[in-house]
């Protein structure tokens, strides 16, 4: 079975970034969330209740299908978010908040689980931790119009389930990172230092890549 590695982390976490430094350097391919592709997300930020339940359906397919082609296509990969955090966190999040009634959650909740059944979970999740006070800096940095409209408290929400997430996550070996402490974009020392965390979590014959 090839390497297939994901990264998870709240909106404006970094991960995207982390994870096209860890393509770059360990040469596989990256599986990159596409929020171009879902036509729910400018009107889910505007009118949460009426397109949560869409729009969460729409990633968990997207990224389910993505997930089992490279996994059946044997491709070492690294996954810019999975799909347990579509179900686990985005999706129980919306619920919690009213933001889904408890009709679309008990619907979203059947579907969900026949997608997933029989999924192989990553190989190693790293997560990415990051605050919600950065997480929204980097949010209006990055200037996408229609986050801007994020509700006062969605963010932190979604990093208060992140960490209870983590915690009872168990599918498979999992590593948590400090965003604040690591500057992968512009430290090489920093990457280095995660890549090699990466390598020591691993069993030998999985490395597509070589080992100093």
């Amino acid at each position: 079975m090839a390497l297939f590695l994901a990264v998870a982390g709240n909106i404006g976490s970094g991960k995207t970034t982390l994870t096209r430094r860890l393509v770059e350097r360990l040469e596989v391919q990256g599986l990159y969330e596409s929020t171009a592709d879902n036509p729910y997300l400018a009107d889910f930020y505007q009118e949460m209740r009426r397109y949560s339940l869409p729009l969460q359906l729409r990633f968990l397919v997207q990224r389910v299908r993505e997930t089992r082609d490279t996994q059946l296509a044997g491709i070492a990969a690294i996954q810019d978010r999975t799909c347990y955090e579509d179900a686990g966190i985005f999706a129980a999040n919306l619920h919690d908040r009213g933001d889904m009634d408890d009709r679309d959650w008990a619907t979203y909740g059947m579907v969900s689980e026949q997608l997933l059944r029989g999924l192989d979970p990553p190989d190693l999740l790293v997560y990415l931790r990051r605050s919600s006070q950065s997480c929204r800096e980097n949010i209006r940095t990055r200037g996408r119009d229609y986050e801007q409209s994020m509700p006062a408290g969605y963010l932190e929400d979604l990093g208060d389930r992140y960490d209870r997430w983590f915690e009872d996550y168990d599918l498979a070996p999992k590593m948590r990172v400090n965003a604040e402490e690591h500057d992968f974009l512009h430290s090489e020392e920093d990457l280095e230092d995660l890549v090699g965390r990466i390598k020591g979590s691993l069993p030998q014959p999985m490395l597509p890549f070589a080992v100093d």
